[in-house]
């Protein structure tokens, strides 16, 4: 029983963190892509800045990977 809640505990925060940041993900998307529907002449500014919005929250989830491998590595 000891096995499976530690575990649980190091896959629970990256399965949390990825979900979280495809949500993020799916958000940045459809608003970036309804302001290019509105005002086309600036739609290359405002997909720079959802692609530097995505890379944030990239970087976020690959945060949640690293201390969920690190604390795995401490379980076993």
């Amino acid at each position: 029983m000891n096995t499976v809640w530690l575990s649980l505990v190091t896959v629970l925060p990256i399965a949390i963190g990825a979900a979280t940041a495809a949500l993020a993900m799916r958000a940045i998307s459809t608003s970036a892509i309804e302001g290019m529907t509105r005002q086309p002449e600036i739609a290359q500014q405002l997909f720079t800045a959802m692609l530097i919005g995505m890379a944030l929250v990239e970087a976020l989830c690959i945060y949640t990977l690293v201390v969920t491998l690190v604390m795995a590595g401490n379980v076993g």
